[in-house]
């Protein structure tokens, strides 16, 4: 009998440990499928971690900045408008006629206590040239600075513009847009005084 009740209790654990549990819900899809919130105190991820399957989509899993320290989710597909961590947005600015080139303030309308915006590449339609000296090279002066709390951007070759023979030119600016949830701003003036080379006081991150 004590045998007998030995394999039984061998034969029902082996079963429960192959088993799936459902808490909240009647159809698991792990060995423990939780519907709903849960708390722990600590948390270990399988070695190697488990790939998403080729119908599966992926999710951001975000933890918010203090005081909050919130633990919430991103999924393009849970709200398709809504701002990823990190955004590619472009932007194509036709100029003033009468100038050609020059975009002295356009307002993005991005939140600058939100977002963070980078200009990661731009292209512009038309060849530049100055009538002073034609062997001077055309620097173009792209800007994306923060005013009256949203994201505004300039663009211009300052001192050169298109031929008045060709048409007004457009810029292309590509913009990455970040959380500031996720990404720090670091603004530092440094002064090489008379030196060539130069040092920073500090690591500004490290």
């Amino acid at each position: 009998m004590i045998k007998l009740t030995s394999m039984l209790l061998l034969t029902g654990a082996v079963a429960f440990a192959n088993a799936q549990v459902g808490i909240n819900t009647a159809t698991p899809e792990k060995e423990l499928t939780v519907n709903g919130t849960m708390k722990t105190s600590g948390m270990v991820f399988k070695k190697p971690m488990e790939k998403l399957g080729a119908d599966e989509n992926y999710t951001f899993v975000i933890k918010s900045p203090a005081p909050e320290n919130k633990i919430t989710a991103y999924n393009d597909s849970f709200v398709p408008n809504s701002p990823a961590p990190i955004n590619i947005i472009q932007f194509k600015i036709t100029c003033d006629p009468s100038d050609k080139d020059w975009v002295n303030q356009f307002d993005t309308k991005i939140n600058s206590k939100k977002f963070l915006v980078v200009i990661s590449s731009f292209g512009f339609t038309q060849p530049t040239r100055t009538y002073s000296a034609d062997w001077l090279t055309p620097v173009p002066q792209i800007f994306a600075y923060s005013s009256g709390g949203t994201w505004k951007l300039k663009a211009d070759y300052q001192g050169f513009s298109p031929d008045s023979s060709l048409s007004t030119g457009e810029w292309t600016l590509n913009l990455l847009v970040y959380d500031r949830s996720y990404a720090k701003e670091f603004n530092t003036t440094q002064d090489l005084k008379a030196s060539t080379t130069g040092a920073a006081a500090a690591p500004l991150i490290q």
